[in-house]
């Protein structure tokens, strides 16, 4: 097998847990461990090697993806549960590790059935994570990847600013944006776009709709591009028309709680810590009612990557780690107010991926 250093990393994961075998079956995972960039394929991972199962439609992408993998085609009509449970019954070693975060009941099952049927009798152990701990400390290239996606982003917000105006509606803006993006070189839009304006704002996850945008709305818009496979995530609110007192007043306690957070990130604190800088905040300016979801998540090859920071996460940062830092206070029948950057976790505390501005800004109209 040529150098795969992230397989090797697994491997003496494996090797602390006294676990023989995992199967690796979650796409994202099998394409970090191996730089497979296909929708299906499965890993299945012994101490000291590894076998890369995929079918007829993956079978020359993974052998021009994956140098040096032993890579075995699942046969015409056999499902891959029935193809790897035949060679998990060849290597006869127990347990057998899959990832329990990722496999449905239904899909457990399935395999359970397979191993039975071929008289295997190993011992089926579920791990909620195997590979994700292992994503969490991003390479240089890595960041670099996550960097330029936030570049991107950076510049879909100033695009934002050219295209808003009365009676356009939140679909067509989310729709001009991510074409924005696309030609500027995302692969795909890194989830649903946000945009959700007026009262509409204070739902915390309000993908667009065919609402039109009004004088005096709040206007939050969430986005993220795609590149390489790694994601970006933005956050950023801005008012059609001059700002209300209250706006001003909501803005500034958001601002204000996101910067002390960004100020305080450092290794060795933990998710708990984090989110109750924040928290304070927002909760001694009067809105202890108005946040209710963490202050941010890990980013990467998934928009939500391992580790977080909320009331109750004791995730604990280092250094290399990428996270977002997104408080926000929401008035159900008002409106709402987030902002949100990506930073990745240096030695000495963290350092923005986003750079796009945060000044209130008043959309002219």
């Amino acid at each position: 097998m040529m150098n795969y250093p992230r397989i090797e990393r697994l491997q003496q994961w494996m090797r602390d847990e006294d676990l023989p075998v995992a199967v690796i079956s979650h796409a994202q995972n099998v394409g970090y461990l191996t730089g497979f960039s296909g929708s299906t394929a499965v890993l299945l991972a012994r101490q000291d090697d590894v076998l890369f199962i995929t079918d007829s439609r993956y079978r020359q992408q993974a052998q021009k993806e994956c140098p040096g993998l032993e890579i075995l085609q699942t046969e015409k009509g056999v499902g891959y549960a029935k193809t790897y449970a035949k060679v998990l019954a060849e290597w006869g070693l127990s347990p057998i590790g899959v990832e329990g975060g990722h496999v449905t009941v239904s899909g457990f099952q399935a395999l359970e059935k397979e191993l039975k049927e071929v008289e295997c009798e190993a011992e089926l152990k579920p791990f909620d994570r195997i590979v994700e701990p292992l994503r969490t400390i991003k390479d240089e290239g890595e960041i670099q990847t996550i960097q330029h996606a936030c570049q991107l982003v950076d510049d879909g917000f100033e695009y934002l600013l050219t295209i808003l105006k009365p009676g356009i509606t939140e679909r067509d803006v989310a729709r001009e944006l991510e074409y924005y993006l696309s030609k500027q070189g995302s692969e795909k839009a890194a989830f649903d776009t946000i945009v959700a304006s007026g009262t509409r704002s204070s739902m915390p996850h309000g993908v667009a709709t065919d609402k039109a945008l009004e004088v005096g709305d709040f206007i939050t818009f969430d986005f993220g591009a795609t590149l390489d496979g790694y994601h970006s995530d933005i956050t950023r609110t801005v008012v059609l028309g001059p700002a209300s007192e209250r706006q001003r007043e909501v803005y500034d306690v958001v601002l204000r709680a996101q910067l002390a957070a960004l100020e305080a990130i450092k290794p060795g604190m933990d998710g708990k810590e984090v989110d109750k800088i924040a928290r304070d905040i927002i909760d001694g300016a009067g809105f202890a009612d108005n946040f209710g979801h963490g202050l941010g998540h890990g980013l990467g090859r998934d928009v939500h990557d391992y580790g977080s920071f909320s009331p109750t996460q004791e995730f604990k940062l280092e250094a290399g780690q990428v996270m977002t830092v997104e408080p926000g206070i929401y008035i159900e029948g008002w409106g709402g107010c987030r902002i949100e950057d990506d930073v990745v976790i240096t030695e000495g505390g963290c350092e923005r991926l986003t750079h796009a501005r945060k000044e209130l800004v008043e959309v002219p109209v």
